[in-house]
């Protein structure tokens, strides 16, 4: 963080293991501490892991820097739906990005056109009605899954 002349710069810096090379990802540039908030500045000062971690994984933030991020490694977490019509709750704290879909593919052990047989049918849909299909991951999510009929 660098102040000067009632202006503020914000970064993440990023220092490479293999080669040693840094990248500064600008969170602030060139602004008024108090159109920051005075919680937010404080926490950028005290270098806040959480906030930190927050920052890193902003896609917008870090698209906006011009960085490109590659694939997100995940893991699923919960028991699978069973015999009955369910509705499973996706709690996905920085997974900004990350389309639905891959995770209900994931999860599921399905392909993406048996996925898209699934939406197809209405036997798996987003309960905020979105297209399950084309959602990205939001921090909490719910997806309806009806059991699978004979």
């Amino acid at each position: 963080m660098n102040a000067q002349k009632k202006r503020l710069d914000v970064w993440l810096i990023y220092r490479c293991v293999s080669c040693g090379s840094v990248w500064n990802c600008a969170v602030v540039s060139r602004g008024r501490p108090g159109g920051v908030g005075r919680e937010l500045l404080e926490r950028f000062m005290g270098n806040d892991p959480g906030l930190a971690l927050e920052c890193a994984l902003d896609a917008g933030l870090l698209k906006g820097n011009g960085a490109r991020r590659g694939p997100v490694d995940f893991a699923v977490e919960g028991e699978l739906p069973g015999d009955e019509d369910c509705r499973v709750e996706i709690h996905a704290e920085g997974l900004s990005g990350i389309r639905l879909a891959a995770v209900l593919r994931a999860k599921l052990g399905l392909s993406r056109s048996e996925l898209e047989q699934l939406v197809g049918a209405g036997d798996v849909a987003c309960a905020d009605g979105a297209d399950a299909l084309a959602a990205k991951l939001r921090p909490h999510r719910a997806v309806m899954v009806r059991a699978r009929r004979c």
